[in-house]
């Protein structure tokens, strides 16, 4: 392999989205040392043929980035770990320090990316709701002007489902009351908003019953979707008229992550960072099984859940699981993870 990526669930995560992809995972309390100690596990892998991973990226989390009070000397040991370059900042921040401590934005800021995203399910109790946190709707509006006034800009991805599409008018007015695009543009930024569509797997799986369908796309006010990145189209077409199509599928599902990665959570069960973190698809365990074990697993593809990614036709999950009837809006890639998701929960169930 000539990269791998290594995320340790150091902290956790201070949400439970009901839209999160990567499930439910007990938060840790990974010291430094043990990070580094897992880290050395990873550098010091060889194959058969005594050839270890030529690069490798360490981070220090997984779900919440710098959600741990020492986040600063944590990135510095990231950049110590990794392999030159490979210590990367992504357009992730983390909102819940954004509202609590007034020098993170600016530390932030110096590091690269110049975005921040954060989520809303609407106003202020759905997102709550969402987030699974009291005060998280609060905390988005606080993060926003921080980045703002560190020269960042906020990215606000907004999930419509038919429990808070009667918020969008209230909030597409928010988005006009605190002058985003104008502060945005003041700060050399660009101000983007977008509806994501969620995927049915991990925790996301549990909103089914209140996704969107073709009905609803007319209550999203069309204000709304005009400032909208990509407007609707990320909440995707009907179910029935994606199966046409997916009943052809003769090729596997091949989902993939952009690079190679794998994570570590506070148990030392480890997850290829393609799909959700579900039995089906863990490697192995650190403790128990050893590094070996868990990477020969990913390079090998050896867990059902790759297996299935690799060799199941598309039109075998779309026949077992799709839904001639459902009018509900997916993305193409999201209907099939949704297939994914049911294949691997009764494959559990058996």
């Amino acid at each position: 392999m000539s990269y791998l990526g290594v995320m340790a669930d150091m902290a956790g995560c201070p949400n439970r989205c009901r839209h999160c992809w990567l499930g439910d995972h007990g938060n840790g309390a990974m010291t430094a040392g043990e990070f580094r100690d897992i880290v050395g596990e990873f550098k010091a892998w060889r194959d058969e043929n005594g050839v270890g991973v030529r690069e490798l990226g360490f981070f220090s989390w997984w779900r919440e980035p710098d959600y741990r009070d020492d986040y600063r000397e944590l990135y510095q040991i990231e950049r110590e770990l990794s392999s030159p370059g490979r210590a990367q900042r992504f357009e992730l921040l983390s909102v819940w320090r954004l509202a609590r401590d007034e020098s993170y934005a600016e530390w932030a800021a110096t590091l690269g990316p110049k975005a921040c995203q954060m989520t809303f399910f609407g106003m202020e109790e759905n997102t709550d709701r969402g987030t699974r946190r009291a005060g998280a709707f609060n905390d988005n509006l606080t993060a926003t002007d921080r980045l703002l006034e560190a020269g960042l800009a906020p990215r606000w991805q907004l999930f419509v489902t038919k429990k808070n599409i009667g918020d969008l008018d209230r909030f597409t007015r928010l988005i006009y009351d605190l002058g985003l695009h104008r502060r945005c543009e003041a700060a050399g930024q660009k101000f983007e908003v977008f509806i994501g569509g969620i995927s049915p797997e991990g925790r996301g799986y549990e909103l089914e019953d209140i996704r969107v369908d073709g009905d609803d796309l007319a209550r999203i006010p069309g204000e709304l979707v005009s400032i909208c990145r990509e407007g609707t189209d990320m909440l995707g077409a009907p179910e029935h008229d994606l199966l046409d199509s997916l009943l052809r599928e003769d090729s596997p599902p091949l989902v993939g992550a952009n690079t190679p990665s794998v994570a570590v959570n506070a148990g030392y069960d480890v997850y290829p960072n393609i799909a959700e973190p579900a039995e089906w698809w863990r490697l192995g365990n650190l403790k128990t099984d050893g590094v070996d074990a868990v990477i020969r697993a990913y390079r090998d593809e050896t867990t059902p859940g790759m297996r299935m990614n690799r060799e199941m036709p598309v039109k075998e999950l779309a026949k077992r699981y799709g839904d001639r009837n459902s009018r509900k809006l997916y993305a193409r890639s999201d209907l099939i993870c949704r297939f994914m998701h049911e294949w691997g929960v009764d494959r559990t169930e058996i």
